[in-house]
C-alpha cells in the first residue's frame, strides 16, 4: 500500500482557541453593539490562488562585496563582484488550517489565514546536486482591515533564509483586466542625498557591472534591466487578469513601490550586518490568468524582488576613505501552477 503523506500544517487547527471562546460567548448576554464592532471574516483574499506547487525559470543578479576593507595594501581594482546566474525555481505554498487569531487592546480581537511557503532556487547552468542558490521558507498572511491601526486589507510576507536573514515585507494588492505592467529595474549602485536615489557614475568602479557577460539563456541587456526576462516570458501570451502584489521592508526612494507601507523590516545576523548589510526589500507578485488557444486557462506567477545590500568601498582616487553605496541584488522569475 503507498504512503499518504500529510501536509503537517494540516494538523495546526488554529481555530481551536476560537471555537473555545465562542462557546463562552454563547453563554453571556448578546451586545448589540459589541456584535457590531465585530471585525470581518478571515479569508484568503487575493492570495487565495497560490496554493499549490509552482515551477519555473528567472534570472538572479547579485553584487557582492570583494574584501575591500580586509586586504592588506591598496583596494582592489574591483570594488565588489558581480554573481549572475540563469535559475530553475519550485516554490510551494501550503494552506494553514484554521484562523490565526491576534489579540485586540486598542480594538476587538482579529483573525486572518494564512499559508507556508517553501522556496528553491537552482542555478541552471550548474551539475545538478550542486546548484542551489537560494532556500527561503516562510508564511503569507491575509491580515483583515483593522480600526486601530486604521488600516485596510493587507497582506504580510514573513521570511528567512540561511544566510542568516528575516523579513516581514507588508503591503496591498489589486486585480487588473489583462496582463501587468512591467517597468525597468536598475541595478546599479548608489547612495542616498537628501532622501532621493543617486546612482553612482564612476566608470572604473561601474565596470565589474557593465562588462558583465550574461549567463547561458539569459538575454545580456538584462544585466542592466533584470525585468526584461520577464517581458520575455509573456511575450504571446493572452493573459486576460493579473492580481498584483505589492510588498516593502524598510522602503527606499528609487527602489520601492509607490505609496510602500512603513512597517515591517529586516534582522540579519552580525556577520551580515558588517559585511554586506541587508536593509531593504521591495517586491511585486504578478498572479496571472493565461487563456490558451482553445480557451482553457491556466496560473502563472511572475515575480521581481530586489533586495539593497550596504557595504562600503574605497572612493576612486585621489579621494580617501570609503563610500557607503548601496547595492541591488535582484531576482526574478515566471512560475506555472502545477496540477494537483
Amino acid at each position: 500500500m503507498a504512503k499518504t503523506h500529510h501536509n503537517p500544517l494540516d494538523l495546526l487547527n488554529l481555530g481551536g482557541l476560537r471555537n473555545l471562546e465562542k462557546k463562552i460567548q454563547a453563554a453571556k448576554p448578546t451586545n448589540a453593539k459589541a456584535v457590531a464592532a465585530e471585525p470581518p471574516e478571515p479569508t484568503l483574499g487575493d492570495i487565495s490562488t497560490l496554493p499549490g506547487t509552482w515551477v519555473g525559470t528567472g534570472f538572479n543578479l547579485i553584487e557582492v562585496p570583494n574584501m575591500n576593507q580586509a586586504k592588506d595594501g591598496p583596494p582592489p581594482a574591483d570594488k565588489f563582484r558581480v554573481i549572475l546566474n540563469s535559475t530553475s525555481e519550485t516554490l510551494v505554498f501550503s494552506t494553514i488550517a484554521g484562523d490565526i487569531i491576534n489579540r485586540g487592546n486598542a480594538q476587538k480581537d482579529i483573525s486572518f489565514l494564512g499559508m507556508h511557503y517553501l522556496q528553491q532556487v537552482a542555478d541552471v547552468n550548474l551539475p545538478i546536486g550542486n546548484n542551489g542558490i537560494h532556500l527561503e521558507t516562510g508564511l503569507f498572511l491575509n491580515v483583515v482591515p483593522t480600526t486601530d491601526p486604521a488600516a485596510g486589507t493587507t497582506i504580510a510576507r514573513l521570511g528567512s533564509i540561511p544566510h542568516g536573514d528575516s523579513i516581514l515585507a507588508e503591503g496591498t494588492s489589486f486585480t487588473i483586466p489583462g496582463p501587468p505592467v512591467i517597468s525597468p529595474v536598475d541595478p546599479t549602485p548608489f547612495t542616498i542625498v537628501n532622501g532621493k536615489r543617486v546612482n553612482a557614475t564612476d566608470a572604473s568602479e561601474l565596470a565589474p557591472l557593465k562588462n558583465a557577460i550574461a549567463p547561458t539563456g539569459i538575454p545580456q541587456a538584462a544585466i542592466m534591466d533584470p525585468n526584461i526576462v520577464l517581458q520575455n516570458a509573456i511575450k504571446g501570451q493572452n493573459i486576460i487578469k493579473t492580481i498584483v502584489i505589492l510588498l516593502d521592508a524598510n522602503p527606499i526612494d528609487g527602489v520601492s513601490n509607490p505609496q510602500a507601507s512603513t512597517s515591517g523590516g529586516i534582522t540579519n545576523i552580525p556577520f551580515v550586518n558588517v559585511n554586506a548589510n541587508a536593509t531593504s526589500i521591495t517586491a511585486i507578485f504578478w498572479i496571472e490568468t493565461v487563456q490558451r488557444a482553445d480557451g482553457t486557462t491556466f496560473l502563472q506567477l511572475q515575480y521581481t524582488q530586489t533586495v539593497i545590500l550596504d557595504f562600503p568601498v574605497s572612493a576612486p582616487p585621489p579621494a580617501k576613505g570609503v563610500i557607503p553605496l548601496k547595492w541591488p541584488h535582484i531576482s526574478v522569475a515566471t512560475l506555472e501552477l502545477q496540477p494537483a
